[in-house]
């Protein structure tokens, strides 16, 4: 009952404020149920044209490009370009206005801050909760978010309860602190979702597997979500055996918002928000678009901000795009996303290959943690945080040298704690050689 009447407080709330968000999430319902119908195809249309005008004829980065004939004539920008000519931005029609600020430390603990316009946290806040329930959350359960909090995104004791949010900060997933933490979400009366870095599930995974602990399938969760990172494949299992829900993926970030979502069943697949995003797949070395089902750059035109607007926006991330069911569905889905583009790694003859492979690591037992680190062209690091029973360098080297190259090099180097970033994840893979440095700065003015 509780959770019903937070639901309609909520959207009464709204409705005395004129129905904003409840005007954004119809809308962002209406295309995403029906993405080629007519009516969801001219929507879209309508809101990139509304864009691209928008930013051509307010902001001066943009203004160069007035004459322009469709999104292609545009440039592809990245973090970097926005930083280096921050205020050309930003558009003139809304420096007195009301904005806000969206800030991450990123990947590379380098901070990053934009502003939004009041419609484009609208927006926000209606994706938010369509794809919320695309999972199994409504507004007004209670929400278990472990994340990274600091000063920009922490909630008042007020706020948090108003949002029926639970805190919980990634640096706290000790022992005792997860255990305490399984024994608030399931003692906890609410229908209640979880919102978790995927790192930090593999945290709870390894406590539910080493302490033998079962719940019962009825505690209340009713969705989880993993974010940040990749989700291991044990740890979707783990969990959702755990508490009886499946868990998706969500592809997002501070910057934008969320980008696409896994939808309940056991697809991996990715769904776009072509409601709030134009995205594209483009070469790794230009900027042409790539072949069907080939790995590329993730590339997202903010459809709604228009403080501060980002067309065709190098997310940094590495995916592959492909039609789902060309039959019956012409808007192509996400079927993977390999992470930052500045992690990839290559053989020693200089040959891409997916970062995830080393996710094999964790079929040899008494691994905790790792980080793999390519140090040279051909000189490869792994890091290794594990139990006094481990004994499997010589399997793992000789498996990497068949995946990497017979003349790699590759080092182990042990530790009891692979640090988090600033941002409260970890990184599991990092390229230090010159190789990713020539792969840097492809994002062209």
């Amino acid at each position: 009952m509780l959770e019903l009447f937070r639901r309609k407080v909520f959207w009464c709330v709204d409705f005395l404020k004129g129905k904003h968000i409840k005007n954004q999430y119809t809308e962002v319902k209406e295309i995403l149920s029906n993405l080629n119908s007519i009516n969801s195809r001219q929507k879209q249309k309508e809101n990139l044209d509304a864009i691209l005008k928008h930013a051509v004829s307010s902001t001066q980065f943009y203004s160069s490009y007035k004459g322009f004939k469709d999104l292609s004539d545009f440039p592809i920008i990245d973090k970097n370009i926005i930083v280096n000519y921050y205020d050309d931005f930003k558009s003139v029609k809304y420096l007195d206005q009301e904005n806000f600020s969206a800030y991450t430390s990123g990947s590379t603990g380098t901070p990053f801050k934009v502003y939004q316009n009041l419609n484009k946290k609208y927006r926000n806040t209606a994706d938010v909760i369509y794809f919320a329930e695309q999972a199994g959350f409504n507004v007004g359960d209670k929400l278990f978010y472990i994340r990274h909090w600091d000063q920009y995104n922490s909630k008042s004791p007020f706020e948090a309860w108003k949002r029926h949010i639970y805190m919980h900060p990634v640096s706290k997933l000790t022992q005792n602190d997860i255990k305490g933490l399984l024994h608030e979400i399931e003692s906890n009366s609410s229908r209640k979702g979880i919102v978790s870095y995927a790192s930090a599930l593999d945290e709870i995974r390894d406590y539910i597997l080493k302490s033998g602990k079962e719940v019962s399938n009825d505690c209340g969760v009713q969705s989880i979500i993993a974010v940040g990172e990749k989700l291991n494949q044990e740890t979707k299992e783990v969990i959702e055996n755990y508490f009886g829900v499946k868990v998706v993926s969500r592809y997002s970030n501070v910057e934008n918002g969320i980008i696409a979502q896994q939808l309940l069943g056991d697809s991996n697949r990715f769904y776009i928000n072509w409601a709030s995003y134009y995205v594209e797949i483009l070469k790794l070395n230009s900027t042409e678009p790539v072949e069907r089902g080939e790995l590329g750059r993730i590339v997202v035109t903010d459809l709604f901000n228009e403080c501060m607007p980002m067309i065709r926006y190098d997310t940094g991330d590495i995916g592959m795009m492909d039609y789902e069911d060309e039959t019956h569905n012409e808007y192509p889905v996400l079927m993977k996303i390999e992470g930052r583009k500045m992690d990839m790694i290559y053989d020693s003859n200089g040959n891409f290959i997916s970062s995830y492979a080393v996710y094999n690591i964790l079929k040899y037992p008494h691994i905790k943690q790792y980080q793999f680190i390519q140090e040279g062209d051909k000189k490869y690091l792994f890091k290794l945080n594990v139990d006094k029973a481990f004994n499997s360098e010589e399997d793992i080297k000789e498996e990497f040298l068949k995946l990497l190259g017979a003349d790699s090099e590759i080092e182990f180097e042990y530790v009891n704690e692979i640090p988090l970033l600033s941002s409260g994840k970890r990184k599991f893979v990092v390229n230090k050689s010159k190789k990713s440095g020539r792969d840097k700065g492809m994002a062209t003015i």
